[in-house]
Parts: structure tokens; sequence; C-alpha cells
């Protein structure tokens, strides 16, 4: 970590390719993108299986996962996508982090389902401390250890969910001290060659290497607050992190912090949180206390969770009796991990803490003041590469989970003119499901067929609004417009600006998808369609009209899938339980924390599906050999 001014190169958008980073031997071939939806510890779950699978399908021989031109990811899918994208040469193979596809599970006995590789990267999720609660007890133990408010989720992702992949790297204060860039090549060039400084600093560079599968450009999705006239709701600006530049590369409506219009493009992605000192065509000077880092940014795409957080302990704040309750029934889950992750100076305060909490007698609880940490919203600094102005005095902005925004992570994708085809992953939390109401026909009834209900991301891309169930808190039944609209629900304003598909383009993908999940029964088949669609114009994300072809698989639990389990009934058992207790796949964002088990048939599943699919109707070696060389 190092202070004050540093030289950083601006990337002005649109347009914006990927190939204007890296290209040639280096580059995996074609223009397919995959998208990881958000969703939580389910998100990253989803997402080890359909990683998996791709790594097993090939296409001329070579595994279609190393064969992806970008990765783009939300909230908890970046839990996956971030330490994928960087793992180190001492860190998990690549086998041990995504896991290996599984074609014989259903001969696996529900106690080897139950186990799982330290290696993974679902191993941190599977811990009980990675459960709301706890989540909470650590947010309390980091304010105690003086972290900022508005960086203690991002340093709890870094230490549950970077740190077991070897990628955080804090200082006494526990603030990361890393940074991270492309290959050595990119960091001399864009980084420590005009800033010799930052030699010092440790680099975090994308895995490479003979047992590395290639690694594709990554995405970061977060989302940036902004200020606009003449309302109190405050609209939100996509942010993008790639190993090369971080930034706003459309031209959102609204300003930022500092009343200057957001977006026009992206800084060498050390340089973000910073203020500007001077500007000269396409080189800057930024001052920054700290580099931007893998932290802030996984941190910050799944900042949805720090409002959690938060709510937990202002309930505490009013019954401090259960904030004891919580320290004596997890008291070795909390010491164990303040031990697995804590050193030195922190480890000893931390332990010290908890010690003197859980020595209040229960009569003297009221008297506990719990150290609320008020506003968990990230700040950071930030500067328009559209307007470049320096300011006196700079204030931070107010960032937020990328979800909020746009929770497929497809239109970051478009965003890049070589994108020309998509698999987009939505891990949804509810399944594709038969609906009371449809498409709205503008006639006060529906269009025949489109009585389906899917993800909430995916409506907003056809500029609708997500399917409104007729609950007094909705003012819309059905699927509606956003443009001509009289009233929009509440929940589905951040996604206002999210159209990038022809609105007539939707019904199909509602029959699509329905069709696909219910071919042969219900919930007989994966939830995979493909489309090939016009692309529209919008300049919040900065995506340029074009065209694209998207394979949309949605999470579904498949009835084909669990007959791999006859005569297995301990498994078999487990799943029917799960699904009706849990909802199983389609998890809540909210449970955090899920079992090895859990984690090993919801990865299968979503590994199953794309290869079955792939079985059934050559799916991605059509798309492979149609856009992937």
């Amino acid at each position: 970590m190092s202070s004050g001014n540093f030289n950083t190169t601006l990337t002005p958008t649109p347009p914006l390719s990927v190939s204007q980073f890296y290209s040639g031997a280096t580059a995996p071939p074609g223009s397919i993108g995959v998208a990881l939806s958000g969703g939580g510890s389910r998100a990253l779950t989803a997402g080890m299986g359909q990683l998996q699978a791709l790594s097993s399908l090939t296409f001329n021989g070579v595994p279609m996962l190393g064969q992806i031109k970008a990765l783009s990811t939300v909230s908890g899918g970046s839990w996956l996508g971030v330490p994928y994208e960087f793992l180190p040469a001492n860190g998990p193979s690549d086998s041990e982090f995504l896991g290996v596809y599984n074609a014989n599970i259903g001969s696996e006995s529900l106690v080897n389902l139950g186990t799982i590789s330290s290696q993974s990267a679902a191993a941190p999720i599977t811990a009980t401390i990675f459960s709301p609660l706890l989540l909470a007890v650590q947010a309390v133990v980091l304010y105690e250890l003086n972290v900022p408010p508005n960086m203690i989720w991002q340093t709890i992702v870094g230490l549950n969910i970077l740190f077991p992949a070897g990628l955080f790297e804090p200082n006494l204060s526990l603030a990361p001290t890393d940074l991270f860039s492309w290959d050595s090549q990119t960091l001399s060039t864009y980084v420590t060659g005009p800033n010799p400084s930052l030699g010092s600093v440790t680099p975090f560079l994308v895995a490479s290497g003979s047992s590395r599968m290639p690694r594709p450009y990554h995405i970061c999705n977060m989302a940036m607050f902004l200020n606009q006239q003449g309302t109190r709701i405050q609209a939100l600006a996509p942010v993008m992190a790639t190993p090369f530049m971080t930034g706003i590369v459309g031209t959102p409506v609204g300003t930022d912090a500092n009343g200057l219009p957001p977006g026009g493009g992206g800084i060498t992605s050390f340089s973000f949180n910073s203020s500007l000192s001077s500007v000269s065509g396409s080189a800057a000077v930024a001052n920054q206390t700290r580099q931007w880092t893998l932290t802030d940014s996984a941190g910050t795409s799944s900042s949805f969770f720090a409002g959690i957080l938060q709510n937990q302990i202002a309930y505490w704040e009013a019954h401090p009796l259960e904030f004891l309750a919580t320290l004596y029934q997890y008291a070795k889950e909390i010491w164990d991990w303040i031990e697995g992750h804590l050193t030195g100076e922190q480890m000893a305060r931390a332990k010290s803490m908890v010690q003197e909490y859980a020595a209040v007698p229960e009569a003297s609880a009221a008297s506990i003041t719990i150290p609320n940490p008020q506003i968990l919203i990230p700040q950071y600094g930030y500067w328009p590469v559209l307007d470049p102005t320096v300011v006196s005095n700079p204030q931070s902005t107010g960032f937020a989970d990328a979800g909020i925004l746009e929770n497929s992570g497809v239109c970051a994708l478009l965003a890049h003119s070589d994108i020309k085809a998509i698999i987009s992953c939505a891990n949804s939390n509810s399944a594709v499901a038969a609906g009371q109401y449809g498409v709205s026909d503008g006639k006060g009834g529906y269009l025949p067929n489109t009585y389906v209900i899917v993800d909430d991301a995916l409506p907003p891309l056809f500029g609708y609004q997500p399917y409104g169930y007729g609950q007094s808190d909705e003012c819309n039944k059905g699927y509606v417009l956003y443009e001509g609209a009289t009233c929009i629900d509440s929940q589905a304003l951040a996604y206002a600006h999210n159209q990038v598909f022809p609105s007539d383009d939707f019904p199909a993908l509602l029959q699509g998808l329905w069709n696909a999940a219910n071919s042969n029964g219900p919930n007989s088949a994966p939830a995979i369609f493909t489309q090939q669609l016009t692309v529209l114009a919008n300049s919040w994300f900065g995506v340029q009209a074009g065209s694209v072809t998207v394979v949309w698989c949605h999470l579904n639990y498949v009835s084909a899938w669990f007959d791999l389990f006859n005569g297995n009934s301990d498994v078999a058992n487990f799943i029917t339980n799960d699904v009706t207790q849990n909802n199983f796949p389609n998890y809540a964002t909210v449970n955090t924390n899920l079992s090895a088990t859990q984690v090993n048939l919801m990865s299968n599943l979503a590994a199953w599906s794309i290869v079955a699919e792939e079985g059934a109707n050559k799916t991605f070696s059509t798309l492979f050999s149609s856009f992937g060389g």
C-alpha cells in the first residue's frame, strides 16, 4: 500500500472492446462471454457447477471454459469469479478450486456428499461463521478493531473469501495493501513503470501457466450512487472493474458526490478510489491514500449483505441479551475464526473484546452498548473520465452491490463490442414457474403463453418491469413495460435503465424457458433456451447497437437429474426434504452459509444441466462453432 500522487492512464469509452486490451496468442479465441449472476452463496455454488461443466465440455478438443473471451460477475458470482481469475501459483489448482463435474453423482453416498475440499471455492460458505448472524459478529469485531465502517463489509469478504485463496494481504490495521493487473507486462507498462514506488506493493496478476485454464477478460460489476436533480431517489451507475481499467463506461444521467456528470470510461485499476490532481490527454495524475484492490472490488460487488448485517446489529442494540446469547452459543466458532483470520495485535484485541462481552452477566446485559457501525455503505473517491475536472476538497461517493442495478451481468458484456455471444447463467432464488398473469397486451389483458415467472433481472433487459404478483405493495400485475407505465413498482425502479433488447422478443424468452423446462413434464429438463437478439444502444451502460446470441441458463430443479438417485434413498430423501424446506436449488439469497451436501448437490445440478443440454441439443458446441474461433 502506498499513498501520494500516481500516474494513471485514461481509457475513454465507448466504444469498448476486449481486444483493445489484449489479443494474439495470449487471448482466448472467439467472442463468447459468460455472465454469472448475483445471488450470494447460491450464485457462487451454481456458478461453480456451470464453470465445471464448461471445463468438462470440449470444442475442437479444448475445454470450452478455456475458450471464453470474457467473464462478467455480479455480487455472489464475484465471490467465485474474482478468486478464480487471480488464483496465485501457490494457491489451489483449478480443479480443486472449481471442483470436477461428477457424472456418477447418483451413486455417491450421503456421507461422501457431506464433505468438501478445504481448497474449494465453496469451502468458506460452508462454515457456520459465514451465516448472516455470525457475519454480523465479525462486523462488530472489526468495528472494535477500528476498521472504518465503510470498509467493514469489504474486509469481511477479504478475510473470508479472498484470504483462503491467497488474495488478501492486509496491513496491521486490516486495510488491503495489494493491487491487481493482467500480467507482468501490463503491470510494468501501466503501473510500476510510471510509478516506481509501487514496485514494493504486492501485485495480484491473472492466473496463468501450463497447469491453469486460460483465463478470460474479467469484469467485476459494482454500482455507484448518483444524485439526480428534482428527486430524492438515488439512481445507480454501473461500475466495471477489470484487470486493466476500472470505471463507468457509459454516460448515466446524474452527478457524483462532487457534482460532476459520471462516466465516459475508466482509469488504470490500481488508481481507482482517488482524486484527480491533473490531466493531460489520456494521462492523468491521481492522488490516493491506497491502491484499489481485489478486496474493494469483490466486496463492493456483493455489498447487498452489508445492509443485512446493519439490521442485525441494530437489533442487538435494542436487544443486547440476544447478542450475549449469540456469543455464548457460538463461542468456539467465533474464537476459531479470530485465530484463523487475524494475527498479532488484531487477534489479541479481538479475543479480549469477545472475552469482555462474554463475561458480562445476563442481568447486566442492558448496560452493553453494541458498537453499531452505522452506515456500512462502501465509500470511495471517484472522478469521471468524461469530464476529468480537478476539484478542491473532493468528496467520496457511495457505492453499492451490482445486483441492485443489474443482477445478470449481461449488460457489462454487451458494453464490449467484440462479444457476440453470451452464456447467461441466471442463478435465481426462484425457478421458472407458472404465473397468474402474463405479459400485458396494453388492453387490460395478457399475451397468450406468457404466464411464466422468471428471474427479476431478465425482464428489464427487454424493457419490462419484473413480474408483479398483484400483492398489496405492488402496482402492477404480470409484466408491464417501463415505457408509458402509469406506475412503476418501487422494487423495479433501479432496473429502469437496463433495456438492451427489443421488448417484442421478451415473450419468446418466456415461452422458450418454459417449454425447455417442461418438455417432458413439469421441471423435466434444464431451463436453457437460445435466442438471437438485436442489441439496442444503451448509454447508461455504454452499450452500442448490434446483435448477439444468448444462451439463457436459468437455475431450476430438474426431475431428470433427480432420477440419477434412483436406488440411492438417503440422497434422494435429502434432496426431497431440501426442496420442501429450503427451496433447493433456488435458496434464498440471505442464506449465506450452505452445507457441504447442499453445495455438492447444487453445483452438480447446475453442471449436469449444461452437460445434459449439450448432449440433447448440442447447444454449446453450436455456439462455439459459430462464435468460438
